[in-house]
């Protein structure tokens, strides 16, 4: 006797595949973002520019004056659907279905790492807390207007020897970073870094971050960052350096979380065209935190 498929058993299997199948897949966001919860269309980041420091109390107390930065990130809606005829039910095609359905919660599960890509590469033009791009070598602080600070960096080349000098720079540079009090900004150290690179980099990141001798020397950059290959990145020779402790450059702006439903049988779709539909939607999106924490070297 042929099998049964009714529309609540049959959704029910299918979502709980997705969720299996979404949580395997590796999610930048927790890595490279701050997560923040939204309550609204848009969140506002104006305290991106506050960075008081802590004084003697004289007299009385010295206020801070607010900053004028505006800075605000609106959540966009997405959704992927996909189709399923009745047919192939019936005929125990589950394993095509199954299959297409693991590609939707790998495309769901991805979607989120194609848009902080997408920033980072969109950040010399696009805009930071401070008005400024992102990757800039205009960047200055409140207190200290009259000079100017460079997170877009020249690189040097593309060998083993070329990028290690590169990295050396870059971090060194993140650490003179000043905040919009005139102070350090990394004045506790950096924790934790990762490199975002492109394939093309990998052979050459990975021999900078984990050989314990380069060229008969002994390598000093040695564990001092986690290394992140996306072939998203379309530079087959920049890549960025980002803070990743409780400071990050990136913001991931969760307003709904992803929700798995169906339009089964009694839909107008099932009925009239024996097809069956299941989709995914979410609300979320991606903006700009501290450029402080991030550099970008350009070869």
């Amino acid at each position: 006797m042929s099998q049964l498929y009714t529309p609540n058993s049959l959704e029910k299997g299918l979502k709980v595949l997705f969720l299996q199948h979404f949580a395997t897949e590796a999610a930048l966001a927790s890595r490279l973002c701050h997560i923040e919860n939204s309550d609204s269309d848009l969140e506002s980041y104006d305290w991106l520019g506050q960075s008081p420091t802590m004084q003697e109390f004289l007299d009385e107390r010295r206020v801070v004056p607010l900053s004028n930065t505006k800075y605000t990130i609106t959540n966009k809606t997405w959704e992927s659907t996909i189709t399923v005829k009745r047919t192939d039910l019936a005929d125990n095609k589950t394993g095509s279905i199954n299959r297409r359905i693991q590609q939707m919660a790998a495309a769901a599960a991805g979607h989120s790492n194609k848009l902080i890509i997408s920033a980072l590469e969109s950040a010399t033009t696009d805009t930071a807390y401070d008005g400024i791009a992102m990757f800039s070598s205009s960047h200055t602080a409140r207190a200290d207007e009259g000079s100017t600070q460079d997170n877009l960096l020249a690189g040097s080349g593309t060998t083993v020897a070329q990028v290690g000098a590169d990295f050396a720079t870059a971090k060194a540079e993140m650490l003179k970073f000043k905040g919009e009090n005139g102070e350090p900004f990394h004045a506790d150290g950096i924790p934790s870094l990762a490199v975002v690179a492109p394939p093309d980099l990998e052979k050459v990141f990975r021999e900078v971050l984990n050989a314990g001798i380069i060229s008969n020397t002994s390598n000093v950059q040695v564990g001092a960052a986690d290394l992140i290959i996306s072939p998203r990145l379309t530079d087959a020779d920049d890549w960025y350096l980002l803070r990743t402790d409780s400071v990050r450059p990136l913001i991931f702006q969760d307003r709904e979380a992803l929700e798995f439903t169906s339009l089964e049988g009694q839909s107008d779709g099932g009925f009239n065209r024996d097809v069956w539909q299941y989709g995914v939607r979410a609300r979320y999106n991606v903006g700009y935190g501290f450029w402080q924490c991030a550099t970008k070297t350009v070869n």
